[in-house]
């Protein structure tokens, strides 16, 4: 038997059973059930949220509108990746690893220069 064969036999079963406990309840019990069923049904068609809407489509529509907004604003500053190497110039400086000694004194170079230029 197939699987939605033995679900509707399932849900017939089932569904045999409710309908025999509903049948053997009393008048007084069976009557108050049905009260407090009208009861609710009428307490939700009353409730509106905003634009006259039912309240789970305005609270749904809010969520909605909030995770919209996030993805957005995820998607639209995602990350920046910036060059650590900001112009040609600097990529041959990097390269060069012969001339590294020279960048690691270049402060006292620009000192001797404004020394000579100076006096």
């Amino acid at each position: 038997m197939s699987p939605e064969g033995r679900n509707e036999r399932l849900a017939a079963m089932v569904k045999e059973h409710l309908d025999a406990r509903a049948d053997a309840l009393d008048d007084r019990t069976a009557a108050r059930l049905r009260t407090i069923r009208l009861q609710a049904v009428e307490s939700a068609e009353r409730k509106m949220g905003w634009f006259r809407f039912p309240r789970w489509i305005a609270v749904g529509g809010l969520a909605t509108a909030a995770v919209a907004v996030l993805a957005v604003s995820l998607w639209m500053t995602g990350p920046r990746r910036e060059s650590t190497v900001a112009t040609a110039d600097d990529i041959e400086i990097v390269a060069a690893q012969e001339q590294m000694q020279f960048y690691e004194d270049i402060e006292f170079y620009r000192w001797l220069a404004a020394q000579e230029n100076g006096g």
